[in-house]
C-alpha cells in the first residue's frame, strides 16, 4: 500500500510508541529526527517530529518506557509549549492512539520511511551539484555528488540496522528479503578488499565496526601490508581513506607511497635521483589524483592517542566526509592519555584497542591496524619445538594479546623470510571465514605485497614445511626470483639453535 508523507510518519510513530522492541528496532535501524519532515499546510513546525522527539527523549531517559499522555503534557509543559501547539500534538496522539499495529510490518514501513528519506537527499544533491557548478566549477560539484551519494548509501544500506531477534520457525520471509538484497544489490553489502585474493575471497571484505589486525615481528612488513591495502582500497575499491602514522614523518610517507602506488623504485625517490621524464611522470600522475577519493595521512607523532584520532575523523567529517577506511600504523606506537603510574605496555595497548573498537562502531567504519609480535612468544615457539611440542605460528602470534583476540573480527600474522624471498601469512582468529597459510611475495624495491601463482605458492609452502622439520615435504617448482638455498640451511629465521638471546635478522624487509 502506497502511504502518503504524512501517513506513513504517523504509522511509524504509532508502531514504535505501542512497542518497545519496535522503538529497539527502529533505532537499529538508524530512523532519526531527520527521517520526520511533514510540515502541515500553514504550519513552520513538523508536529509528527516533534512527537517523535518527546517519544524518544522519553524512552531513553527511562530505561525504555513508552510515552502516555501524561508524559507529552509534562514534557511540552517543562517547555512552555504555546497551547496552539500544544493542542496540535496531543491531537496527533490521539489519532495515534487509534491506530492498531501488527509488528510483523514494522519492516516495511521503516524500510519505506528511509527510501523516503533517500529521495530527499538524492533531489537535494541534484539541486546542490547545479548550484555549485555555477558559482564554483567543476571540481567542487563533484566533491558535492560524491558526499550526496556516500549519503544515499549509508542510508540505504542496512549496515547496523540488523535485528534484534528472529524466530527460526518464522524466518521464512526474512531469508528471502535479506537474501534478495544480497543478490540484487551486492555493492551495499561488500566490504573492502585488501588486494591479497586468498583473504579477500575467504571474507566479505573489512566491514564497518570491524577491526583487523596484521601481526608481525618488528621489521617484519606490518607497515607494508596496511599501505598495501590502504591504496588497494583508495585506487580500486574507491574508498576515503585516513592514514595514521606514528613513526614516519610527512615526506617519507609521500615518497613510500608514490613508490607503491607508481612502481617507482623507492631507494631513487629517497636518493633524488629521478631524471627529467620520471619527475615529470610523478607529478602528472599525482594531478590525476584530484576529485578523485581523498587518501589523507595524520602523521602526529607528538599525540599518537586515541583521542587525537577520534579529532581527525570529526574533522574529515566536517570538512572532506566521513572517511570509509581507517589504518592505524600501528598499535605499538600508540599512547594513552590520564594512563595509571606504572602500567604496563600490554595494558596501554589494551585501551587503545579498546577506543579503536569503539571509534569503527561510532563512525561504523572498518578499522585496520597492527600488533607487533614480542621475542617471547617466538622464543616459546622455539622451546616448544625443541621439545618436541608442537606450537604453531599462529598460537605463537595470539599469546600476546587477548584484548586483541577477543575485539578483533580478523586477525592475520605474517612470517616473513628475507633471505628466501618470501612471507607466509597465517589465520590467527577469522571470526566468519578460514584460509589455508600462504605465501606472497613482498618486493623490496617498492614495499609492494605481490601475488603468487598457484604453482609457486605450493612450491613455497613445500619448502617452508621442510625448514619446518618435516622432511617429506618436497618442493615441486622453484620459483625464478627465489636463490639456491642448501637443504641443511632451510631452518626457519626466527630458530635460533644456540641457548642464547633470540636473533632476528632474517626478520626485515627493508
Amino acid at each position: 500500500m502506497k502511504y502518503s508523507q504524512q501517513d506513513l510518519e504517523i504509522l511509524v510513530l504509532a508502531y514504535i510508541t505501542k512497542d518497545s522492541k519496535l522503538m529497539d528496532k527502529a533505532l537499529a535501524k538508524g530512523i532519526n529526527l531527520s527521517h520526520f519532515e511533514y510540515v502541515e499546510e500553514d504550519e513552520k513546525k513538523s508536529y509528527t517530529k516533534a512527537l517523535y522527539k518527546i517519544a524518544l527523549d522519553y524512552f531513553q531517559e527511562s530505561g525504555g518506557s513508552l510515552i502516555t499522555s501524561y508524559v507529552i503534557e509534562a514534557y511540552l509543559n517543562k517547555f512552555n509549549t504555546p497551547a496552539r501547539i500544544k493542542g496540535k500534538v496531543l491531537i496527533l496522539w490521539e489519532e495515534i492512539q487509534a491506530i492498531d499495529i501488527d509488528p510483523n510490518n514494522f519492516h516495511e514501513l521503516a524500510k519505506d520511511l528511509k527510501y523516503r528519506k533517500s529521495l530527499r537527499l538524492l533531489n537535494q544533491m541534484i539541486s546542490d551539484t547545479h548550484t555549485t557548478l555555477s558559482s564554483d566549477g567543476l571540481d567542487k560539484s563533484l566533491k558535492v555528488i560524491q558526499d550526496g551519494l556516500d549519503q544515499i548509501q549509508t542510508e540505504m544500506s542496512d549496515f547496523g540496522a540488523d535485528r534484534h531477534n528472529f524466530d527460526i520457525s518464522e524466518s521464512t520471509d526474512f531469508f528471502k528479503d535479506e537474501y534478495n538484497k544480497r543478490l540484487n544489490q551486492p555493492e551495499l553489502f561488500k566490504g573492502i578488499n585488501c588486494g591479497v585474493s586468498n583473504i579477500d575471497s575467504k571474507t566479505f571484505g573489512w566491514l564497518p565496526g570491524q577491526i583487523i589486525v596484521f601481526m608481525a615481528p618488528s621489521s617484519g612488513g606490518k607497515s607494508v601490508m596496511l599501505l598495501n591495502s590502504a591504496i588497494h582500497a583508495n585506487e580500486f575499491c574507491n574508498k576515503k581513506i585516513l592514514y595514521m602514522s606514528f613513526e614516519m614523518n610527512s615526506w617519507l610517507c609521500l615518497l613510500r607511497h608514490v613508490s607503491l602506488a607508481f612502481e617507482i623504485p623507492y631507494n631513487i625517490l629517497k636518493d633524488t635521483a629521478l631524471d627529467g621524464e620520471e619527475f615529470k611522470k610523478i607529478i602528472n600522475l599525482l594531478n590525476e589524483k584530484r576529485g578523485k577519493p581523498y587518501f589523507e595521512y595524520d602523521v602526529n607523532m607528538e599525540d599518537p592517542t586515541p583521542e587525537y584520532i577520534d579529532s581527525r575523523i570529526r574533522d574529515l567529517i566536517a570538512t572532506k566526509g566521513k572517511p570509509d577506511l581507517l589504518v592505524v600504523d600501528y598499535i605499538g606506537n600508540m599512547t594513552v592519555r590520564n594512563a595509571a603510574n606504572g602500567a604496563k605496555d600490554w595494558e596501554l595497548q589494551s585501551q587503545a584497542i579498546k577506543q579503536l573498537f569503539i571509534m569503527a562502531k561510532r563512525y561504523n567504519i572498518p578499522v585496520i591496524t597492527a600488533q607487533q609480535i614480542n621475542r617471547e612468544a617466538i622464543r616459546d615457539s622455539r622451546k616448544s619445538k625443541e621439545a618436541n611440542k608442537f606450537m604453531s605460528y599462529d598460537q605463537a602470534a595470539a599469546s600476546g594479546g587477548q584484548v586483541l583476540m577477543h575485539l578483533c573480527t580478523y586477525a592475520i600474522a605474517m612470517e616473513p623470510n628475507r633471505e628466501k624471498g618470501y612471507c607466509v601469512f597465517h589465520p590467527v582468529k577469522m571470526r566468519d571465514a578460514w584460509f589455508h597459510p600462504f605465501p606472497v611475495r613482498i618486493d623490496p624495491d617498492f614495499n609492494k605485497v605481490r601475488e603468487l601463482s598457484i604453482e609457486e605458492q605450493q612450491q613455497i609452502m613445500g619448502i617452508h614445511a621442510i625448514s619446518n622439520g618435516d622432511k617429506t615435504a618436497k618442493p615441486i617448482i622453484k620459483p625464478s626470483y627465489m636463490p639456491e638455498v642448501e637443504e641443511e640451511d632451510m631452518d626457519l629465521p626466527f630458530i635460533d639453535r644456540t641457548e642464547d638471546e633470540l636473533s632476528l635478522p632474517d626478520w626485515t624487509l627493508g
